[in-house]
């Protein structure tokens, strides 16, 4: 009997990459294939054992395939994307240059991920799906504030009007509607404030633009992008500058 042609090689979902292997088919074209591991399936294109015969028949040896770089040691190159959790991406290998693979994460974070082939990392920061928490009926019926806390000094109000407030470090070129002097930690327009008036009264929404350092509301940190809507009493934390919303009354 003659002896089974069997196929190993990595998963191509980045966050198992386990070996797999199954018996080599007749006949090459492209199959489905589960992961036992992740249970994952991908659409691979596989070389059949009639591929190897004619390559046989042609020089007496069977087609290989030249073996990839191991670049496991190599320092992880980072990727600058938008990440989400939840979602699905394609990145090629910066290290082979060969390998397009997928992942999908549903912690945020950081994540250095291996390319199946050559097994180089690859860096990634994952950051949560947009949240906005919707506000209550009584804090819609009065206006709101940012008041700064200082240490030592009196604290300062902001009142904040109608539309778009943009908050951010004081810079000359690119002015924000509240500017902070005195605090280089802080992005020049790093977060926006929309006040929207309705029969109801009012709703406030951060949006973070911008920043150098993570802006933390309630000391959760917030990424670029991501809106949460402002409670009476909320702290907000850009660079080293505290703010706290308060009732403007």
């Amino acid at each position: 009997m003659a002896e089974k042609s069997i196929l190993a090689f990595k998963c191509l979902n980045g966050e198992c990459g386990q070996t797999i292997k199954l018996e080599r088919p007749e006949k090459s074209g492209i199959y489905n294939v589960t992961c036992p591991h992740c249970g994952v399936t991908k659409q691979l294109k596989l070389k059949g054992l009639d591929a190897i015969g004619s390559a046989a028949a042609g020089n007496g040896k069977a087609d290989e395939t030249p073996a990839a770089p191991d670049n496991s040691a190599k320092p992880v190159i980072e990727i600058e994307d938008d990440f989400v959790v939840g979602v699905k991406y394609k990145i090629r290998c910066p290290h082979c240059g060969k390998m397009d693979f997928g992942f999908v994460t549903e912690k945020p974070g950081h994540r250095a991920i291996p390319c199946p082939r050559c097994k180089g990392k690859c860096g990634v920061d994952v950051r949560k799906k947009t949240e906005v928490i919707l506000v209550t009926d009584q804090l819609q019926l009065i206006k709101g504030k940012l008041v700064l806390l200082r240490k030592g000094w009196l604290n300062k109000d902001y009142r904040l009007h109608e539309g778009r407030n943009i908050i951010g470090r004081y810079d000359e070129s690119a002015m924000s509607d509240i500017a902070i002097k005195n605090d280089s930690s802080m992005s020049r327009r790093s977060v926006q404030i929309d006040v929207t008036h309705t029969e109801k009264g009012y709703t406030f929404k951060l949006t973070v633009l911008k920043s150098l350092n993570p802006v933390l509301h309630n000391n959760n940190p917030l990424m670029a992008g991501e809106s949460i809507s402002l409670n009476f009493g909320d702290t907000i934390v850009m660079g080293k500058t505290r703010f706290r919303f308060d009732k403007d009354i």
